[in-house]
């Protein structure tokens, strides 16, 4: 019925493994530096900052994410199809369902954009996802908005990268 994928700015996420890889030879250098003391430290932050860009790499830079409502084999007592909302993770040519949930299980007036400038953003995350399971799709850490749509029978919370179009069927639906 519709699909995206995300294709947001990853400027951000490149900026934090470019730094990271920056600051991992800038420890591993000063750590070379005759009568240093203890040079192990010096090691062990450059360690920490490689662990950093191997996490980000793998975590956000290789999967991309499709989001679609699609048709369910289930039909409703008056006949009417039902939608699910289906979330598909890309790896390289592998391609697996991380998420399906279906459109009736979701509180639709409940889904809301929240974006990161807004002054009551933190609030607004920290109340929509209090003493709930939170399962993030998006392919950056620091995304300008994103859409919380909560599924009450399950106590969770997906947080998917915001597409106009698609926050209107979900609501409408």
């Amino acid at each position: 019925m519709y699909a995206f994928e995300s294709s947001g700015s990853r400027k951000s996420l490149h900026a934090m493994v470019i730094g990271s890889l920056i600051g991992a030879g800038i420890l591993f250098s000063v750590s070379t530096v005759p009568g240093i003391p203890v040079p192990y430290l010096f090691q062990l932050g450059a360690v920490a900052c490689l662990t950093a860009t191997i996490y980000l790499a793998g975590k956000y830079s290789l999967k991309i994410y499709r989001y679609a409502i699609e048709p369910n084999t289930i039909v409703d007592a008056t006949g009417m199809e039902q939608y699910d909302l289906v979330v598909t993770e890309i790896v390289g040519k592998r391609m697996s369902v991380v998420s399906r949930v279906a459109l009736r299980d979701m509180d639709r007036e409940s889904i809301t954009v929240i974006r990161r400038s807004d002054d009551t953003a933190k609030a607004a995350r920290a109340a929509l996802c209090k003493d709930k399971r939170v399962f993030r799709y998006e392919n950056t850490p620091i995304s300008p908005a994103s859409c919380y749509i909560p599924v009450p029978e399950e106590n969770s919370v997906i947080v998917i990268p915001v597409d106009q179009r698609m926050v209107e069927i979900l609501r409408a639906r």
